[in-house]
């Protein structure tokens, strides 16, 4: 009855859940897993959350279906009030990542009345038309793309283009965002799109200083900073968003998957005087239709307050720093490992065949690698031939430091083919 098109680690995994609590899961077998995986980040403050079951489960008993004033949307403004950077205190909700991202291309769209864009090679944003056209690398078979929209490199180190090294390149990649839009623009670029670290490339994080330079070319053009925290705000990396690691406020943010700690809630964050500019603020200009249903907002709500009154930011970025020193000496022990890099609890271990040239792995072997770590406990995400670990922000130190040593083990010891044989006995 479901349709083709599930993500990898589902087909795989061929996982089927009983219960979930915190970060293990239970299979129909009784199996427990340690959940790395998280929903690609949705699981932020742990599976069945007993706060969050008791908000929703009392908000459930007496909301409306509608996106009317209600006592959710009240707790989700006091929450955000004290959680968003000033001067970022107006939030618009959505359903989905992609619903959120066509949203904040409007905005820009009002806000300069411009309808160029440019967005950065292996940058995710998602899966409808402006959002598509955004994501470069991810379009083969699905065009014709909008006009106006363009790429250029990203700052991944590791695989750097340019072929340069930092901090002696200079922000060269930052240079070709330059020449990119010169070469490019018709002078109506409304907004520059990035992910402050971006997920579906392996969790690639910049080096220090790249999201000023970013700001500074989009002052240079007139242009407005959206940066795509989906997969990064509210805490993932160790800051409440990712952004503030650079210390740059984006002129607009697009937040989901931890914000609702697993209810489908997203939101684009702003301005009140960026967020005026019409016809984004006309009257359903930018509505959704469960946009700030009350449940929505009560989730919301419940999670800010579950990081904040928990200090969950500082917690991931202090245990998030512990697992990257405990996994990063891989580089060296594993002969799989190229590179392992992280912010907080947003982590990849690429895996390559050759450490010299960093020719990714073969898609094989690779699978093999994600099923034989299943199969000893721990569950992880993919992408490309990185494998990418989003904990929960609240995990147990010492579930984490088990899953660490778990992936240590399997990744030193190398990759038993036992999968591969069973399917083809």
């Amino acid at each position: 009855m479901i349709g083709p098109g599930l993500q990898a680690v589902m087909l795989w995994s061929q996982l089927c859940v009983e219960s979930a609590s915190g970060a293990v899961l239970v299979d129909v077998d009784g199996n427990e897993i340690i959940d790395f995986q998280g929903a690609g980040g949705v699981n932020s403050i742990g599976h069945a959350n007993p706060r969050l079951i008791a908000a929703l489960t009392a908000e459930l008993a007496t909301a409306p279906a509608g996106a009317f004033g209600s006592a959710g949307r009240r707790a989700m403004a006091e929450a955000l009030r004290e959680f968003l950077p000033p001067p970022l205190d107006r939030i618009q909700l959505y359903s989905g990542g992609t619903e959120a991202v066509e949203a904040a291309l409007r905005l820009a769209k009002s806000v300069t009345g411009k309808h160029e864009f440019l967005s950065f090679w292996g940058g995710f944003h998602g899966k409808t038309l402006g959002s598509l056209a955004l994501t470069a690398g991810a379009r083969a078979g699905l065009g014709p793309l909008p006009s106006g929209y363009f790429s250029a490199p990203y700052a991944n180190c590791y695989h750097c283009p340019l072929k340069m090294t930092f901090p002696s390149c200079g922000y060269a990649c930052v240079e070709t965002v330059r020449d990119t839009i010169k070469e490019n623009s018709t002078g109506a670029l409304a907004a520059l799109v990035v992910e402050p670290v971006q997920g579906r490339s392996g969790n690639v994080v910049p080096p220090p200083g790249y999201l000023n330079a970013l700001a500074s070319v989009a002052a240079e053009f007139d242009a407005l900073l959206i940066v795509d925290e989906m997969m990064t705000g509210f805490g993932r990396t160790g800051e409440p968003f990712a952004f503030m690691r650079d210390e740059v406020v984006p002129d607009i943010v697009t937040v989901g998957k931890g914000m609702g700690a697993g209810y489908p809630v997203t939101g684009v964050i702003s301005t009140a005087e960026l967020m005026a500019a019409a016809p984004f603020s006309d009257p359903s200009a930018s509505s959704s239709s469960f946009g700030a249903f009350p449940l929505a907002c009560r989730a919301v709500a419940t999670t800010t307050d579950v990081l904040v009154d928990e200090d969950l930011p500082s917690r991931v970025g202090k245990l998030g720093t512990e697992m990257l020193a405990a996994l990063e000496p891989l580089v060296d022990e594993s002969p799989l490992v190229g590179d392992v890099r992280g912010a907080g609890f947003a982590i990849g271990i690429e895996l390559v065949a050759d450490k010299q040239s960093r020719r990714p792995l073969d898609k094989g072997t690779f699978r093999e690698t994600f099923l034989t770590l299943l199969d000893a406990g721990v569950l992880v995400m993919t992408g490309g031939t990185t494998l990418r670990l989003y904990p929960p922000l609240n995990v147990d130190a010492e579930l984490a430091e088990q899953a660490v040593e778990i992936i240590r083990g399997v990744l030193v010891d190398g990759v038993a083919p036992q999968h591969l044989e069973e399917e083809s006995a």
